[in-house]
């Protein structure tokens, strides 16, 4: 359920940022993943179709999907190998140096062919790692991580969905954690408590 802003009090609408903001910590929805835009909607940056959406809960739906599962896959093994990409290129660079200043002073041979030798030990360490490995056969640290990570507990569940529901009914959450109700929210009944959670 979206809200419309009725006039252009710049203050009512950084009050309506935050909460949004809030929305999206709530949902632990990292920040790289989904943004805010400026007409206030939410835009998942994972996706290559760049979906926007009105609430946070149809972003919450939106990131269960088989699509953005698929997607979220193909983000993080590309975030890896520019992870990867930045350590070689700078790898690179750094003996690119040690050839040019071992070139400079030759006063010490063995010293610098020690220190050389010692240099190429790690690289193979840091080159031929797990991470390397597992990118060369096709495989990701997201794929591992979401085959080992274990499901979410039906209590937790309940709690996210009551969570999802109260927010959505407009209930807001003041930071003792009781339930409130929005004042810019019209209400159907006078409920003055909000429903507790189902056992």
């Amino acid at each position: 359920m979206s809200f419309k802003r009725e006039g252009d009090d710049r203050s009512q609408l950084n009050v309506l940022k935050k909460r949004r903001v809030a929305d999206l910590l709530s949902n632990y929805i990292p920040e790289d993943e989904a943004t805010i835009m400026s007409n206030g909607r939410y835009t998942c940056l994972v996706c290559s179709y760049g979906p926007v959406f009105d609430t946070v809960d149809m972003l919450t739906v939106h990131r269960n999907g088989k699509r953005h599962l698929e997607g979220l896959k193909r983000f993080y093994r590309k975030k890896a190998q520019l992870r990867n990409e930045i350590v070689k290129r700078k790898h690179e660079s750094y003996i690119q140096s040690e050839e040019n200043s071992q070139e400079a002073s030759s006063s010490a041979p063995l010293l610098a062919q020690t220190r050389k030798l010692t240099h190429h030990a790690l690289l193979r360490t840091i080159i031929f790692g797990s991470n390397f490995f597992l990118l060369c056969f096709g495989f990701s640290d997201v794929e591992l991580h979401l085959e080992e990570s274990p499901p979410m507990s039906e209590q937790r569940k309940k709690e996210l969905e009551h969570y999802l529901k109260l927010k959505s009914a407009g209930w807001i959450q003041d930071r003792s954690g009781q339930w409130l109700k929005d004042d810019n929210v019209e209400f159907d009944s006078d409920e003055e408590e909000p429903p507790s959670l189902p056992t």
